[in-house]
């Protein structure tokens, strides 16, 4: 009898345990990995492509001190294991809606850099509660209209699988000096290409090439006009002797247009900034943000 007592007990228990790692497991932790740090109201912050949470290190050492700091990683980038399939984007933005919903966070607000930035205006113009604002750091509504004004929105798997298999074609010193490349031009902080580079080279090769042309494919320009909360969008430029019509006025005119149909939305060009412009004009980018947060 006492035998059968004690099974009983250690197989509610081990039930009881069992339920409880099951509920920790949430399906958002499988999208992302998360630090949390500081006190406050909260801010998330969100990554571009193949980048780790570290990239917002500095950005996140000025606000914890008053705010409540959430840092992500996507899944599949800088080293973290991806997603089993895609659509990437999609599950991504559930399961950060599901995160804000599930922590029971109120008056957040959004900052995400490239396609951390997409995927913020992706969750801003679905939730209707629990956001205040959204910070957007070089990204767009769509992408592809950048480069062909004549672009259709649509997945190309076509062209997705051919950049998959460009990347498999080289070997990890090959990769590593490609993702350097893409440091270079996209940053203009020569402390920060090596870090850049290596979560680049560490980042799932599938996640890449179907996250980037998932983007391109994606067109906003329409749902954004449901975002209520303000939104401010932070625009990189830096002259380029070889593209004299690269203008600052191109850049403020190509993301107005862009981001029309969003009422509540302001755009601002920054000085001097290549892609990462919390890296190349920090004080600019702070001062930008300061302002924003800190109104109404």
């Amino acid at each position: 009898m006492k035998r059968n007592l004690l099974i009983n007990t250690l197989l509610v228990f081990i039930f009881i345990f069992t339920g409880h790692l099951l509920s920790a497991q949430t399906p958002g932790t499988k999208a992302f990995q998360v630090k949390v740090s500081g006190k406050g109201s909260p801010i998330l912050f969100i990554p571009g492509a193949t980048c780790s949470g570290e990239v917002w290190k500095e950005t996140v050492a000025r606000y914890q001190k008053n705010h409540e700091c959430h840092v992500f990683t996507l899944a599949g980038y800088a080293g973290t294991e991806p997603l089993a399939q895609g659509p990437y984007l999609e599950s991504y933005k559930k399961e950060i809606i599901r995160y804000i919903k599930d922590k029971k966070l109120n008056k957040v607000v959004l900052v995400g850099h490239s396609i951390g930035g997409f995927l913020s205006l992706c969750i801003a113009a679905e939730m209707k509660d629990h956001l205040q604002k959204v910070v957007v750091v070089d990204a767009l509504p769509f992408y592809a209209a950048m480069f062909n004004p004549a672009a259709k929105a649509g997945f190309n798997e076509t062209q997705a699988q051919s950049m998959l298999e460009a990347y498999k074609k080289m070997d990890k010193a090959a990769l590593k000096a490609s993702q350097l490349n893409v440091a270079r031009s996209l940053c203009a902080d020569s402390t920060k290409w090596d870090n850049i580079a290596q979560w680049g080279a560490d980042s799932d090769l599938k996640t890449m090439a179907w996250t980037m042309n998932e983007m391109l494919g994606n067109d906003l320009r329409q749902d954004i006009a449901t975002i209520k909360v303000p939104v401010l969008v932070l625009a990189a430029f830096a002259p380029v002797k070889k593209y004299p019509m690269f203008t600052r006025e191109f850049v403020m005119n190509s993301y107005s247009q862009q981001y029309q149909q969003c009422k509540s939305c302001e755009v601002k060009v920054s000085p001097s900034a290549k892609h990462f412009i919390m890296y190349d004009a920090p004080d600019w980018f702070y001062q930008e943000m300061d302002t924003f947060i800190s109104k109404g």
